[in-house]
């Protein structure tokens, strides 16, 4: 845009402009006849002098006109510097009307000076993770598993060979600055077609829609998407193409697809199709740049472990500089995790590449937990193993009241972020 284009209708610039352009002329005048009266003799051109003496009260002594056009013309400007101001940071305040101008600015400064976090996840728990840590910093990336294979997405990325888009409509309503309203809106569902138990949402349709316009990209497709709904931070596909996700029991019994697995209990080795599976760009250099990585919170088969089979993301985080932090559930899940304690979910994680790799464990208080409240089975902050299957030492355990009182069951955003930011972890690693 060139610099004229300020200057557009309905803009609400123009109006301080001239406000501000005023002020710096009646400054101007009032100087003219200061200068004029310490100097009579200087000769200043006639229509300057009489267009000085009418602004400036020429009933009153000289220097005190000065003074007053000059007091006056302060006023103008700081008046039209304000409401330019006003005019520029207008857009940002849609989220919170109510707030003051400094509030605000004093906000946006403080997310500014946050730290780079990368959360990697899925479904409800990355969202949740999101939308607290969305108000400690403006460097916020959620690095979404492409194995999502139910309801909308499972049937748009059947229709269309599209990767699912259900867990990224998730993260960038999470992350949208007017959340509630985009909510309602993405989240909406579209009467259900013959046969189908659902309707698609309409945040689905609208990622497809622009994916498809991006020629079938999908990171341009989700950043098409990032700047309708005004997202603070990013959300990124963790790998180019839709993963198909494959778990074998403990008698042998193979299970495919997110779906089906999230039912299934007693899983013991989980794969990927395509194993060579290729990361995006933008995920790798998140991971590379971040001052805190996030693992979690989320379903521990079909969220989580997901990104640790992707060869590229593994590599990644066993490269990284910052330390990482793994989330532990709330509650066992029905199905998945069904009978599992917080020593057998660290063992899946590293069964499947995170042995070494994870330097902090983020639990729940157990007193957090209402007695009687609905959900699943709560998971005991303990950890009964000091070591790992290798002999190595386990990462330290912190246990914090970091449990929702609305839903016992899952994360409170904003407690969980505070807890996340403020764990004493050891300084980030240095890359060889």
């Amino acid at each position: 845009m060139s610099r004229l284009g300020w200057l557009k209708p309905g803009l609400g610039v123009k109006r301080w402009l001239l406000l501000a352009f005023l002020g710096a002329g009646t400054i101007a005048l009032g100087a003219l006849s200061g200068i004029r009266a310490l100097a009579t003799g200087a000769q200043l051109p006639d229509p300057l002098v009489q267009i000085a003496e009418a602004v400036a009260l020429r009933d009153l002594d000289p220097m005190v006109r000065a003074a007053a056009a000059a007091a006056i013309g302060l006023l103008l400007v700081g008046a039209g510097l304000v409401g330019l101001a006003r005019a520029a940071i207008l857009p940002y305040r849609t989220d919170r009307p109510g707030v003051s101008l400094l509030e605000l600015l004093e906000r946006r400064r403080r997310l500014a000076r946050g730290r780079r976090v990368v959360v990697l996840g899925g479904g409800t728990g990355l969202g949740t993770a999101l939308r607290g840590l969305k108000l400690e910093t403006a460097h916020l990336t959620a690095i979404v598993s492409m194995g999502d294979d139910g309801g909308s997405s499972g049937v748009l990325r059947e229709q269309l060979g599209i990767p699912p888009v259900g867990d990224l409509r998730n993260c960038l309503v999470a992350l949208s600055d007017a959340e509630s309203t985009a909510a309602d809106l993405l989240r909406f569902r579209l009467p259900a077609e013959p046969g189908a138990p659902r309707g698609h949402a309409i945040g689905n349709l609208l990622l497809a829609a622009a994916i498809h316009q991006e020629g079938g990209d999908l990171e341009r497709g989700v950043a098409r998407v990032h700047r309708i709904l005004n997202v603070r931070g990013e959300v990124i596909p963790g790998t180019t193409a839709a993963l198909e996700l494959i778990g074998t029991t403990t008698d042998g019994t193979t299970v495919r697809g997110q779906a089906q697995l999230a039912r299934t209990r007693h899983i013991e080795r989980m794969r990927i199709t395509p194993e060579g599976a290729r990361a995006t760009p933008s995920a790798l250099r998140a991971i590379q740049q971040a001052d805190l990585i996030v693992l979690g919170p989320g379903s521990l088969y079909t969220s989580v472990i997901p990104h640790l089979l992707v060869p590229e993301i593994l590599a990644a985080l066993q490269a990284r500089r910052a330390p990482l932090v793994w989330v532990a559930n709330v509650d066992e899940q029905e199905g998945e995790t069904e009978g599992m304690d917080l020593d057998a979910h660290l063992a899946a994680l590293e069964a499947h590449g995170a042995s070494g790799l994870i330097d902090g464990i983020l639990a729940t208080s157990a007193s957090s937990r209402r007695v009687g409240a609905i959900g699943g089975v709560p998971i005991t902050p303990v950890l009964h193993h000091v070591t790992d299957a290798e002999g190595r030492k386990r990462p330290p355990l912190f246990i914090r009241d970091i449990a929702s009182r609305r839903t016992p069951h899952l994360h409170e955003p904003n407690l969980l972020s505070r807890a996340l930011l403020r764990l004493p972890l050891r300084e980030p690693r240095r890359a060889p």
